[in-house]
């Protein structure tokens, strides 16, 4: 393998390794989506690296790269390479950016980038969660529930920030409140925050900006009393409907393997797996 390139630059990165991750744009929809927001300025700064090939490391075809990681603060890093390459990746980012404190992405591919930090620094790492990524490309209706889907305004962001700490602390992703207001207050502005009304908010699921033809439905959450009635199925079904009809040509979701619940949910509605995905967290 090449040359590692690491800058902070996500025009420049995407320029470099833009073209390689749209070639699989729904497993690359994490970095995708991350790379778009640092480049309309709407993230907080971001670390970017490329594994090249033995061409080098990367054009705007995507020749040239065999793999990158993203780190932007305060999420994990998200790494997409073959192991060997996870693992130089690994060794190239915890020379320069020792406090990076966790990682996501395909199982071994985070293994491997986990194993060679605890191997390097004395630290230890844990599994925050496991997940399933999966597409949909065509929604297949759900049983009705009752009430209706709307799009959230300003009016719902105070439960919003709520409820999307809430679905954090589930999800082990806890990123923090100011964040959390961050991303309910762009949700809001976009019209990308969907809501189910049933005799008042009954659940909650924001959407990603549509990149290389994909959207990401993240965060779905019910509150607990409001949980078993299908209002997650017929809001998900709704959104990425909605989504497909304005013209993305896929959705994608991720599910928590400890839920088996979501799974079936979620493949009842035309989701397709795709790959199994892991988080860890480093501790010194």
């Amino acid at each position: 393998m090449g040359v590692i390139w690491i800058g902070a630059d996500a025009e420049e990165f995407r320029q470099r390794a833009g073209g390689w991750l749209e070639r699989e744009p729904v497993l690359h929809s994490v970095l995708l989506t991350s790379v778009d927001r640092e480049r309309r300025g709407a993230g907080s700064g971001g670390v970017f690296a490329i594994l090249g090939d033995e061409d080098g490391d990367g054009d705007g075809d995507g020749d040239g790269v065999a793999g990158v990681a993203v780190w932007t603060p305060p999420f994990r890093a998200y790494v997409s390479a073959a192991p060997v390459g996870a693992e130089r990746l690994a060794l190239a980012l915890l020379d320069r950016y020792p406090d990076l404190d966790g990682v996501t992405g395909v199982a071994d591919q985070a293994a491997a980038y986990a194993r060679v930090w605890a191997a390097h620094t004395g630290g230890t790492v844990s599994v925050a969660m496991d997940q399933r990524l999966f597409e949909l490309d065509t929604v297949v209706p759900p049983r009705p529930s009752p009430g209706a889907a709307r799009r959230a305004g300003p009016a719902d962001r105070d439960l919003l920030v709520a409820w999307t700490l809430a679905f954090e602390e589930e999800s082990s992703a806890a990123p923090g409140a100011s964040v959390a207001e961050r991303v309910v207050d762009q949700l809001i502005a976009d019209q990308r925050a969907w809501m189910w009304d049933d005799d008042g908010p009954a659940c909650f699921v924001g959407v990603s900006r549509t990149v290389a033809g994909v959207a990401r439905v993240a965060p779905v959450y019910t509150p607990p009393d409001r949980r078993r009635r299908g209002y997650a199925s017929a809001l998900v079904a709704a959104v990425s409907q909605a989504v497909l009809d304005a013209g993305a040509h896929r959705c994608a979701l991720f599910t928590d393997l400890a839920n088996p619940t979501s799974n079936k949910v979620y493949t009842a509605l035309g989701y397709r797996p795709v790959a199994d995905v892991t988080a860890y967290v480093f501790t010194r």
